[in-house]
């Protein structure tokens, strides 16, 4: 791929999908967008660029899909998902015992590997889960990768990085030459296709979102939005994961780090709405930060639960509120 060609792909990229590549994605663009003019026909590259100048969005869209840069496996990082599921998911099974209700947000989720992980940690630690509402959204830009998510069939090699052979069995069944996501897991997990430059408001704000070597592609101010749009979606006190060594731009504004626990923060119980909210604020509402709930006697101050060699604050018990 030509140099010019190479860089109005990035503009396309960071205008309609927000992702701001370095250089150094030449090559893993460069045989993603030959195996793209392969499949579809087109004699040469340039073939293709032209037509994208054309302004066609549906051949825009196919190729961004084309070009998402996916790398996931089931329980991706395994420290990440042993502290999810021995310490973050057993406070919230204390927290959340009178409501038995649960929401996950998996953002980026590619083809569904991350959020059958996640749903496998819920069923293996919260026991009785037919007894639980539990929601786990998978969201990504990719049509191809959620239509693969919905079905949960997965090859050999596909359910073999990352999971041992207990696990497979437990929670997939053989259907032909694939692996088949067992129903009760299914059951727990819905996937939408977002393109996280549009903003989104879920009904339920969410007590843990996983949004995992996703950012780190955004520019600066896509970054900065983003983390927004997420704290608004999550409950005051809930949990975020990001990616092994992820840098994202307000993160402080939003979220504390846990000590001890890979990845993690938590939810700041306080936030000016003016930090989250787009454009100004009107005069009649209320831009004081919002204040911290009272709380029952089991999620106190003086009863937090120690989480690795840090403190997790009590979360909100109208989490589920949305003001």
């Amino acid at each position: 791929m030509k140099q010019n060609d190479f860089e109005y792909i990035l503009g396309l990229l960071k205008k309609y999908a927000g992702w701001e590549l370095s250089e150094d994605k030449y090559f893993v663009l460069d045989r993603k967008i030959y195996n793209f003019v392969r499949e579809k026909n087109y004699s040469t590259v340039e073939e293709l660029i032209s037509e994208l100048h054309m302004g066609q969005k549906t051949l825009l869209w196919q190729v961004i899909e084309a070009l998402t840069l996916s790398d996931t496996c089931f329980f991706r990082d395994y420290k990440v998902f042993s502290g999810f599921e021995n310490r973050i998911l057993p406070h919230l099974r204390e927290a959340n015992r009178s409501t038995k209700k649960l929401r996950i947000w998996s953002l980026g989720c590619s083809s569904g590997q991350e959020t059958y992980s996640i749903a496998i940690s819920v069923k293996n630690r919260l026991f009785a889960v037919s007894d639980w509402d539990i929601k786990i959204i998978g969201t990504d830009i990719s049509t191809a990768s959620i239509s693969k998510a919905q079905k949960g069939a997965y090859t050999s090699f596909e359910v073999q990085m990352g999971m041992n052979a207990r696990t497979m069995i437990d929670n997939f069944h053989r259907d032909g030459e694939m692996w088949q996501v067992n129903r009760n897991i299914m059951n727990m997990v819905e996937f939408r296709r977002y393109n996280m430059l549009d903003d989104i408001t879920f009904s339920d704000a969410f007590d843990i979102i996983f949004c995992r070597n996703v950012l780190r592609f955004f520019s600066p101010d896509a970054q900065a939005d983003m983390i927004r749009s997420i704290y608004k979606n999550q409950m005051p006190g809930g949990f975020l994961y990001l990616g092994m060594g992820e840098t994202v731009v307000d993160l402080e504004k939003y979220y504390d780090p846990i000590r001890g626990m890979k990845c993690l923060y938590q939810a700041k119980l306080s936030v000016s709405r003016d930090d989250i909210r787009k454009g100004e604020t009107s005069a009649e509402e209320d831009t004081t930060p919002r204040e911290a709930p009272t709380m029952p006697k089991f999620v106190r101050p003086d009863n937090l639960r120690s989480i690795g060699s840090g403190m997790v604050r009590p979360v909100d018990p109208n989490r589920y509120r949305r003001n």
